[in-house]
């Protein structure tokens, strides 16, 4: 009765195989609901078997040393000792060989167990969620970190409890080489971000790797990784600015493609963020341009402002102001219009008409003249008009060709245009002015021309004043710009043009 009793489950493993093998359900539920407590029993027992085999009791232990040694010939014996001893450290938890070795540098050890079992360099440990690539990137082990990539190269991507990837990790140990060897084999691993949303270039920064920072910039050559921004909106440079890393802020300003005056959530730019900093900090205000002057111990601020990195409210400032070169360039293309078809009226409406029918015979030749021709053309202010009518119409056309040319639009081809159309303007003055000249009989000229010469030379004080004011304006800047010229700026002008304020900067 009780070797019936022991032989019981294994029949009935026998038969559940062949109901399974046959794909007959109804059969298999049956079993199960027959003899459901005889099989748990079974699979008890065969558990207890694979998880306390009774020649290996100490054999997990065993391995975990020889990982820890690098001793290959242990580990041969434990394999001939018991077969399943990697199954069993994987489901016990009790710690994994391949990150041992992966951690001690063995890489002859590593090799061994990965030949024997490539999925377990997948496995990660359940305290910080590291895989093997992740110890091999962080010790800096090369040779390992190689085999892993050959095995498993998508364990790039693999991410710990912080949310970091092996090319993180990397780079916060500053292991340039490794980030080579990854990068190589997964270069889309480095677009990653980490659980607090920062990408490779923030750790760079944040744990002072400026090696590992500029390997990154380099071999990526990637805009939207260089200008990304963390959770905070911080991109790399507020970083480094923030922390003070001068290195890392001169590499970061010598890659022209960087957004020098990205703004994040607070509304800062780097050079904003540098100012709150600063414990005492000088700014003159000259002509509405400020202007800050920078300690003899501030490497930072200089670096930035030679860059021409802005504060935010300047920042605004040239955004709202280049949609207004914009709206200017629209009225430009007006004005050149109004005054092309003004100057071609002129050709085809001139003042005194044109002659209808030629001139008898016999007539002297001051008197002569034929159908079709200028009446005043022989007049010295009729030449004077066509030349300026001539330069008008030119200026205006001009500006019209630059404006359809798709060049792009900046101030300095603004400033071109505006120039252009001031004399199209004063032509078309000038052409006025003569054309009432022309126009006006010697019997009331003297009282005809008060009025035109009064305003021509109202108009010559305007484009003065004018002229003048913009040339103030791109002397003031300029000055602004050059740091010697700025410092005699300062010293001798300060009183007359300038306010000085002097302390701690709590806003900006």
């Amino acid at each position: 009765m009780a070797g019936q009793q022991a032989e019981r489950p294994h029949s009935l493993a026998t038969e559940l195989h062949d109901a399974a093998l046959n794909g007959d359900v109804p059969s298999l539920l049956n079993l199960l609901e027959r003899d459901s407590v005889v099989l748990d029993q079974w699979i008890n027992d065969k558990l207890a078997k694979f998880m306390h085999p009774p020649l290996a009791a100490n054999s997990v232990t065993r391995l975990l040393n020889a990982a820890l040694e690098g001793d290959v010939p242990s580990l041969l014996s434990l394999f001939q000792q018991d077969p399943l001893i990697l199954d069993r450290c994987i489901i016990q938890n009790s710690g994994l060989p391949l990150h041992v070795a992966a951690k001690a540098g063995h890489l002859e050890f590593l090799s061994e167990i990965l030949r024997r079992k490539p999925e377990l360099a997948e496995e990660v440990d359940q305290s910080k969620g590291l895989s093997p690539l992740h110890i091999a990137s962080t010790k800096g082990h090369l040779e390992i970190v190689r085999l892993l990539l050959a095995v498993k190269p998508s364990m790039c991507f693999a991410r710990d409890r912080d949310g970091m990837n092996p090319v993180h990790v990397a780079a916060v140990n500053g292991q340039v080489q490794v980030l080579d060897e990854l990068f190589r084999a997964m270069p889309e691993a480095t677009r990653e971000r980490t659980t607090g949303g920062e990408n490779v270039l923030h750790l760079c920064v944040k744990h002072n790797q400026p090696d590992a920072l500029r390997f990154l910039i380099d071999v990526t050559n990637d805009d939207e990784l260089l200008n990304s921004r963390d959770s905070d909106g911080n991109t790399v440079l507020h970083l480094a600015v923030v922390a003070k890393q001068v290195e890392m802020v001169t590499l970061l300003l010598e890659h022209k493609r960087i957004d020098i005056n990205a703004v994040n959530i607070k509304g800062l730019t780097a050079l904003d963020s540098h100012l709150l900093r600063r414990r005492k900090v000088k700014m003159y205000y000259c002509y509405h341009q400020a202007v800050i002057k920078w300690g003899d111990d501030d490497e930072i601020g200089p670096s930035l402002e030679n860059s021409k990195a802005l504060r935010a409210q300047d920042a605004l400032y040239i955004k709202n102001k280049d949609k207004t070169i914009t709206n200017q360039s629209n009225a430009l293309m007006v004005a050149a219009s109004v005054i092309a078809s003004i100057a071609f009226e002129v050709v085809i409406s001139p003042p005194g008409g044109f002659w209808q029918e030629d001139s008898p015979k016999g007539t002297s030749y001051s008197e002569s003249h034929e159908a079709g021709r200028y009446i005043q053309e022989k007049m010295v202010a009729w030449v004077y008009l066509v030349v300026s009518n001539t330069i008008a119409l030119a200026s205006s056309l001009s500006v019209i060709l630059l404006l359809i040319s798709g060049f792009p639009n900046t101030r300095l081809f603004v400033v071109v245009l505006r120039i252009t159309i001031w004399i199209a303007v004063t032509a078309t003055v000038v052409t006025y002015f003569l054309s009432v000249e022309i126009s006006t009989t010697a019997e009331y000229e003297c009282t005809t021309f008060k009025v035109p010469i009064y305003t021509l030379l109202a108009w010559i004080c305007l484009m003065a004043i004018v002229v003048l004011a913009h040339a103030q304006n791109f002397l003031v800047k300029f000055i602004i710009k050059q740091p010697t010229l700025r410092s005699f700026f300062i010293k001798w002008f300060n009183p007359i043009c300038c306010v000085c304020t002097t302390g701690a900067i709590d806003h900006v």
